[in-house]
């Protein structure tokens, strides 16, 4: 992950390589979604915004968010069950943004979202555990790229700063289609 952030990073550096003044802003902030039938997984957003002598500018995104979930339990016949799944996801968008005024402006974003899961599962037969009926270990692996989609707003309060709020979607087809849905919330720096 920490290599995805410093390549992320230095594209979006590198992108900003222009002298004009305030046409730029780059934010970085915290995400959240959630995984139908999952549950929450959390990360990053890095946000870059490109603005001309219009209205009308530019945003790129990069999120990043993964999670996990483990369950264990014993039944009435005593037999063992355990559980646990992975879920890591990334997505990269970019779309255009309206600025309505010197502090309101709102985006629209689409671009693609891939979601890696991993998952084990384990069951011991209290009688006969040690016996080759009386144990089942699995474990899947599962990867899917698919259609993502954003919309939010970025407020300059004052000065160069910038805060930005968004919604963050896609469907991941994943043993069957599951709805991510998330937000981000970012602070930038305009320049």
């Amino acid at each position: 992950m920490k290599k995805l952030v410093i390549i992320s990073v230095m594209i979006l550096s590198v992108m900003s390589g222009s002298t004009l003044a305030d046409n730029h802003t780059l934010s970085a902030g915290y995400a959240q979604s959630k995984v139908q039938d999952f549950k929450n997984i959390k990360g990053v957003n890095l946000q870059y915004r490109y603005e001309w002598d219009s209205p009308v500018g530019v945003v790129g995104s990069f999120s990043y968010m993964k999670g996990d979930w483990a369950d264990s339990h014993r039944d009435e016949a005593d037999d063992f069950y355990r559980q646990q799944a992975d879920i890591k996801y990334y997505s990269f968008l970019a779309g255009p943004a309206y600025r309505l005024n010197d502090y309101i402006s709102f985006y629209g974003l689409v671009g693609i979202s891939h979601i890696k899961a991993k998952g084990d599962y384990e069951w011991r037969n209290s009688v006969g555990a040690d016996e080759s009926d009386g144990y089942l270990s699995e474990s899947v692996s599962k990867k899917s790229t698919d259609f993502a989609y954003a919309a939010g707003v970025i407020i300059n309060p004052w000065g160069n700063m910038s805060v930005n709020v968004g919604y963050e979607g896609t469907k991941a087809d994943i043993y069957g289609k599951h709805s991510v849905n998330g937000f981000t919330v970012g602070v930038g720096y305009r320049f």
